[in-house]
Parts: structure tokens; sequence; C-alpha cells
């Protein structure tokens, strides 16, 4: 299929009409969910907004030791008291984003929701993820309708939708990955000098994003190596552009970061979080789930600690407490099972003529890696608790989420083919 076309003949729709629409649409979705959430009624909120608070009041950034007195913030009206708990040593594009946002709702709201002002930023985010997903789907050779249905599908998981509409770092690394992925596949099937460009700024994106969305570079390396080396010897020509395009995307915010907190991990602050949790006995410090005693694994642990883990992957909203019916625990865990079960499937080749290189490449290692996300980030998630606190929550395998788009994309793509030919 020749993936410049731009209309659907079906409806008569360009792909910036479709984009428009499932951007406005998920934004407006988002937008009325968080209006039904008040002030830090999602995890850590408030947490974020300090740092937001303190940005517009200080016009500065504030010490990892702040705040030293009790300080009321000027766009949520919160109070954090002296010596208050807040996530130091991050990357903060995402409050920068919601900064603008504030300032240009102040002239909208009145000053008791102008909270929601800072995180219509995420509600743009929103917009820009399934747009993406869209947008990768298209150059999968998909329809637009089929691509818009896809990006459908993966926006309206609830956890997904909840993540977009309140203030959090979790939504920039979801639309982030988005990117890179659109950028990824746009870029390797036409490494243009522009492409190469996107691509860039993608990956300085993803550069100042979390520790736990990191492995999606790690795909988007091996993919672009693999290309390059079995496939494309000219897809790295634009290379210096690519590379620029990252550092002076993210190196300003990494330097500025690294400057002030003296790293750009996050890992001193999470390491102050343990710390002030850790004699709690509600906070389960110490839980042990493998290698406890004589015992490979401590079943009694592992497998609430998995349940939740995947409960919260697809809806656990509030703090941790809102769930939904376990039937739809059940559908899910049928669905994602049989999406994977049918991408095995397809590794078969379509016809005598197919390649063996060409199903590797383009199939098969991207089938491997996506899937490989899965048990391998649930593995990270399991250490990190059994070392600091207790945490089973699905956020930390949202890396995948993006890459579910990609997973039904391919797969979609190739049914298509098979049921043609």
């Amino acid at each position: 299929m020749n993936n410049e076309i731009r209309t659907c003949s079906a409806t008569g729709l360009s792909d910036s009409s479709w984009q428009w629409i499932l951007a406005v649409c998920y934004f407006l979705l988002v937008a009325a969910w968080s209006l039904g959430i008040a002030f830090n009624g999602g995890p850590d909120e408030s947490t974020h907004f300090f740092l937001l608070e303190f940005l517009k009041g200080a016009h500065a950034l504030p010490l990892a030791s702040e705040p030293h007195d009790a300080f009321v913030g000027a766009i949520s009206g919160h109070t954090w008291q002296k010596g208050e708990f807040w996530y130091h040593g991050l990357p903060f594009p995402h409050l920068l984003g919601a900064l603008a946002t504030t300032y240009v709702s102040s002239w909208l709201v009145s000053p008791d929701m102008l909270y929601l002002g800072a995180r219509s930023f995420n509600w743009l985010l929103g917009g820009v993820f399934i747009c993406a997903l869209f947008r990768t789907s298209r150059a999968s050779g998909l329809s637009s309708v089929m691509s818009a249905v896809i990006a459908t599908i993966v926006a309206l998981i609830p956890q997904v939708t909840f993540v977009f509409s309140y203030l959090n770092s979790d939504a920039y690394g979801l639309a982030s990955i988005a990117l890179l992925i659109s950028t990824l596949t746009h870029f390797i099937q036409s490494p243009t000098r522009k492409r190469a460009l996107y691509f860039g700024l993608a990956i300085g994106l993803m550069l100042m994003a979390k520790l736990y969305f990191i492995p999606a570079l790690v795909f988007a390396l091996v993919m672009v190596v693999s290309v390059r080396v079995f496939k494309n010897k000219q897809l790295l020509v634009h290379l210096p552009t690519t590379l620029i395009a990252a550092v002076v995307l993210a190196a300003p915010m990494l330097i500025v970061v690294y400057h002030t907190y003296g790293e750009i991990s996050g890992i001193s602050g999470q390491i102050e979080f343990v710390n002030l949790h850790r004699l709690n006995p509600a906070a389960g410090f110490g839980t042990c789930y493998y290698l406890c005693g004589h015992d490979f694994l401590n079943t009694g642990n592992v497998w609430p600690w998995l349940g939740l883990t995947f409960k919260s992957y697809f809806s656990v909203t509030g703090w941790m407490n809102l769930f939904l019916p376990n039937a739809y625990y059940q559908l899910s865990a049928f669905a994602l099972i049989g999406v994977i079960g049918v991408a095995i499937d397809q590794i078969k080749p379509l016809n005598v003529t197919e390649s063996r290189q060409d199903i590797l490449l383009d199939y098969v290692l991207p089938l491997v890696m996506i899937v490989g996300l899965f048990p391998a980030m649930t593995l990270f998630s399991l250490i990190a608790s059994q070392n600091s606190l207790p945490q089973p929550q699905g956020r930390y395998l949202f890396v995948t989420i993006p890459f579910l788009g990609l997973l039904l994309s391919l797969t979609a793509k190739r049914l298509e083919e098979r049921m043609v030919k």
C-alpha cells in the first residue's frame, strides 16, 4: 500500500481530519473525567504541583530541602507543610507545559478552578498520544478507519484515559513513546532529513522521561541498527541531524536539573521517599517476593502483587482504590493473551515468495521485543518492590501501552495481507 495516501476513499476524510477528530474527542473525554477528580485525586499529583507552584511563584527551582516553611500554592490553593516530600532530581518538561497552560487558563477560568488549567496540558498530551498511535498504524499500511479504531482501542484503556486526566509525568512519557514509535516507523520507511529531524526530536523528548520509559529507546536503537545492517545501508545518512535535534531539545533541561540536584534520575528522591515510609507497617517495607529463605518464590506475596499490578495496568483509578468489576479484568486478560497469540501465529510466511529476512526484520523482531517488554518490566518492578517499597502498580509497565498500538497494527496488516492473498 502507498503510505503517502492522505485521504480515505471510504469516508472522504483526510488523515489530518481524522487526527483532528480523534484529538478533539479524546481531549473532551479526558477533560470531562478530570472535572470529576478533586485536586490531588490521583497518585502524587500534589508532588508535581509543588514544583509547578514554586516555579510560578519564585521563578526558580526549589532546593531539594524545600519547602522550608509552610507554602500555599497560588494555582491549587493547597498547603504544603515544612519539609513535606516532593520528587526532586527529575526532568520536568510536563510542568513547563502545565505552567504555560496555567497562564492561558487564568484568562478563562476562576482562580479556584485554576488547577484544571494546569491539568489541561495533559489533556493536550492525550490528543498528541492518540494521533501518534493513528500515524503509526497508517505507516504500517492500514486504512484510516482501521488506524482510528486501533488508536481508539489503546487510548480508551481506562487507566490510560485516567493518566491523561490529572497532572502527572506518566502522561508525558506515554505521549513521548507514541511519538517515538510513530517517527521511528516513518523514518525507517523513508529516512529523509525531515524525518530524521522528527525522530531526533522524539528521542530528545524520551531522554527527559522517567527511567521506566527508557526501554522504548532500546527498542528504537535495536530497530534502527538492524534495519541499517540488514536492509538499508543509507538509513543513517542523516544521523547528525537526528543526534543534534535530540541534544538541542533535551540537553538544556538535563543540564539544569543535574546542576541543581546532582542527578537526572530522581533516585535520591525515591530513596528519601522510602526512608520516610520504611517504618510505617502499612507500607510493607521488607516484604519478600523472591529468594525468601529456602523458597525461590514466595507465592503468597507474589500472586497478590501480580494481580494488583495487572489490574492497575488496565484500571485501578483514584489513589489505587477504585476498581472495576472483576469481569472487566478477566475480559482484558483474555483480550491481551488473544492478541499476543494471534500475533505470534502470524509469524508464518504470507506466501512462498516472502523472504525469511523480511519476516524476521519487519515482523518477528518488533514482535519479540514488544512481547518481551511485559515480563521484563514486570520483573524489574518486582525487584524494585522487594528492594524499596512494595508498589504493585501497572504504571511501571506503561512503556508497553504505545507498543500495543504497534503490535495491533503489525498484526492487523499481516491478517489483511493474508486474506487478500
